[in-house]
């Protein structure tokens, strides 16, 4: 049995701090450039970037702000937001969610929240260890309700996520019967569509989003390294 969740847009946000000081008062944008790259690859899914190109001859201000661009083959071109958080070239950088990139850190916290609203309970899903996945059409993956769900005589245990022809995200719970009329759980057939997120409702990829910390299942995300000195 599937039932059909809120629509939901998705602005994932993964800061890092990291002190980047090139020569006078300038960023060193390269090392951003390098740190990024780096720190996407390693936390991503399978992911090898092309490259990270930011602008060159940015001023260190706190509270300023500048966009770089990561590069996925064949995917395409995806934003990247930097902030600088003091005057000594301090940053944190994000990833919106678009049609090139998925940030399940996100995709796990709108889930959680859509269960949450429409069973009354609090819920854990669990996407994997990777932050970053390139949105692929056709793609599809498996996310894990920890612990499981109840709702009546059924027992939600996962949520099936797939990538559509257009990019846009289909997803629907996967549910077992615990009817006290059969010995053993069986799957229960769809009764209603899957919920999707539209492309209307993702960002812009270059839109800035609020700062997040760290992925919404706590026991899965990777601690930000601490400040690196370039």
């Amino acid at each position: 049995m599937i039932r059909q969740l809120v629509r939901w847009s998705v602005l994932p946000l993964l800061p890092l701090l990291v002190p980047l000081v090139a020569c006078g008062n300038q960023m060193d944008t390269v090392a951003v450039e390098d740190r990024i790259k780096a720190d996407i690859e390693r936390q991503g899914r399978r992911l090898s970037l092309r490259e990270v190109r930011c602008p060159a001859g940015v001023t260190r201000q706190a509270g300023a702000f500048f966009r770089c661009v990561g590069e996925l083959e064949p995917e395409g071109t995806f934003t990247i937001n930097v902030t600088q958080q003091d005057n000594q070239g301090t940053v944190t950088w994000e990833v919106p969610n678009s049609k090139v990139m998925l940030n399940l850190a996100k995709v796990e916290e709108r889930l959680q929240q859509g269960l949450s609203e429409a069973l009354g309970q609090p819920s854990l899903v669990d996407c994997g260890e990777a932050i970053y996945r390139a949105n692929q059409p056709g793609d599809q993956f498996e996310c894990r309700v920890v612990g499981g769900l109840t709702d009546g005589t059924d027992r939600i245990h996962a949520i099936w996520v797939k990538v559509d022809a257009t990019g846009n995200l289909d997803w629907q719970e996967l549910r077992d019967s615990r009817s006290m009329a059969t010995e053993r759980p069986q799957a229960r057939p769809s009764s209603t569509s899957p919920s999707r997120a539209a492309a209307s409702d993702l960002p812009a990829s270059d839109g800035m989003t609020t700062p997040r910390s760290s992925k919404a299942n706590p026991s899965s995300a990777p601690s930000p390294p601490g400040g690196t000195q370039y």
